[in-house]
Parts: structure tokens; sequence; C-alpha cells
């Protein structure tokens, strides 16, 4: 274990320990800098493996129910998180993505984003960070999208939520975009509200479910819940340019043009809801009421079969 003071700390939801054995792969060949490792896994699974690398400073783990997907892991870890040695933090987490045929790819592209480094070895994300004191959550690139389309189903959720954040008055979410695939850079003191305030009982148990519940409100939500608290969020793709333009001189408002400026929107993963969801969201929300009530070997079944269609 390293002696130095760590940098920053990972949090690290691991559901899938095959996948976390690749994970770790990435962490050991690219991170040469300290960090801690807190890991959440689900209650009675093998505890799981932590990098082989001089430069890990200290590793946790927590068992948690199966419940919130890596959300509500996450949040609890946040709160059981007493030594925080550094306020800058790495959400990462073993995606699936079972429903998809490329969910590896696209597991690989993100953690991929959020491992950049500079020329110097040094992570872009969190050297982003520890410069910029006014960015509270950093994407993976084209992955900081417009909420606007994706909340036909999520949309009774995320105002749940948001009340549950903020009180009634925030019943009309203002949210415009949202950290897609769930793992980003970010400033703790940017998650504070999420810290402060309970939310556990609005999780459910685990059905397999593909959207609707309070962690899909809540994915959607982190952006919102860091610009609530004065910071802005960013995309990998911003680090550069922000890291290379005149510290000193920027305003708040060059700052914010910038991200605009160079902002990715091309990205290959993003699923477009159909033009007739889109007119009929009331018939997507009771479709995903049906399949959110199918057996587990239903969804199983389905699952497995439209893999083996898109592979075609």
């Amino acid at each position: 274990m390293n002696e130095q003071l760590p940098a920053f700390t990972i949090f690290a939801h691991v559901y899938y320990p095959e996948i976390w054995e690749e994970m770790l792969k990435d962490l050991e060949r690219i991170i040469k800098q300290p960090f801690r490792l807190v890991i959440t896994r689900p209650v009675g699974s093998t505890p799981a493996a932590i990098p082989n690398t001089s430069y890990l400073h200290s590793a946790e783990e927590f068992e948690v129910d199966n419940r919130g997907r890596d959300i509500l892991p996450f949040l609890k870890a946040l709160r059981a998180d007493e030594k925080q040695a550094s306020d800058i933090g790495l959400k990462l987490h073993t995606k699936y993505s079972p429903h998809r045929v490329d969910g590896a790819d696209w597991r690989r592209f993100l953690c991929a984003s959020l491992l950049r480094v500079d020329g110097e070895g040094r992570l872009l994300g969190h050297s982003l960070l520890e410069r910029e004191h006014r960015v509270g959550l950093i994407a993976p690139e084209a992955h900081l999208l417009a909420l606007d389309g994706r909340t036909s189903i999520n949309g009774a959720g995320i105002s749940e939520v948001l009340i549950a954040l903020y009180g009634k008055s925030s019943a009309g979410h203002p949210a415009r975009r949202f950290a897609a695939g769930s793992m980003f850079w970010f400033r703790r003191a940017g998650l504070e509200r999420l810290i402060e305030k309970e939310t556990e009982y609005m999780f459910a148990q685990e059905h397999g479910q593909l959207d609707g519940t309070a962690a899909h409100a809540l994915e959607r939500l982190f952006v919102t819940v860091v610009e609530r608290q004065g910071l802005l969020a960013a995309g990998m793709e911003n680090a550069i340019p922000i890291l290379s333009a005149p510290h000193e001189a920027m305003t708040s408002s060059d700052l914010l043009k910038l991200v605009e400026k160079t902002l990715v929107h091309q990205n290959q993963f993003a699923v477009a809801l159909p033009a007739f969801w889109r007119k009929h969201p009331y018939l997507l929300r009771l479709l995903h009421v049906i399949y959110a009530r199918l057996p587990k070997k239903v969804v199983r079944f389905i699952h497995s079969s439209r893999r083996r269609v898109q592979g075609r």
C-alpha cells in the first residue's frame, strides 16, 4: 500500500466479479497517482479483488443489499466514507447492460474515457477537478447528454426524487442534462445534498428492471444536484480545453461557454427514442409496467432473444 496521501478515491460497485477483473487491469496499468478504493458488493458475495499496484493507498469494502443498482450502494459508500482524504472521487461500476449487444464495448469506452491521462501520466479528470474548483462533475466523453426525450418512463420518479431532496417546489424538474452510463468523476462537495438527505426508502428490490426505478431517476439527476450546488458539469472532452485556457482570466461565464463549445454531441452508444414512443409516452409507460411484472425467467428469455437478433 502507498503511504502518500491519496489524490482521489475510487468508488466501485462490484456486482459482476468477472467484469471487475477486467477493469482492475486497466486501473493497474493506467493509474500512476496514489488513490483510495472503496468497493461495494452484494451481501454474501465473495470479497472483491483489489488492484495489484503500489499506487493503492488503502482499500475498503462494504456489503450492501441488492437494491438501487449501482446508485444506492454509491450513496451508502459516500455516507460511510469517513476518511475523506480527498474531495475528488471517481465513480465506477461493473456495467453489464445485458439487454444490449454492445454492452461490453460501451463499458470499455466509459472506463477508457474516464481514465485518460495527460503527457505526464496524470489522470485528466483528476487534474481538471484539482485545478478548476467551479467544476463538480465530469461525464465520460460524449456522455453529458440532454435529458429531453429521456423522461417518458422516469418523469414521475425524477419529480419524486427532487421533492425528497429539495421540497415540493421542485416537482417540475428543470434538469437539462445527465451523465449517461452512471460513471463519472465528481467533487464530493457537489453531491453534498445526496449525502445529507435520506432517500434509501425510495429504492426498490432488483427484478431486472430496464428503466423507471429510483436508481434510473437519480442517475438522471446527479448533474442537476451538482448544478444546484453552484458548480458546473463537464465532459472528459472538455478537460484539455479547460486546462489549456488561462485559468486566472476565465470568468464563470467564460468557463460555461468553453464547456458548451467543446462538448462532443456524437455518441455512438446513445439510443434515440423512436418517434412513436415520443408521441405516445403513456403507451411506453404501460409497456414498462407490464415488463416490470414479468417473471424473471421470461425477462431472461427476452434478453437472450434480443441479443441473438442484434448479433445477426
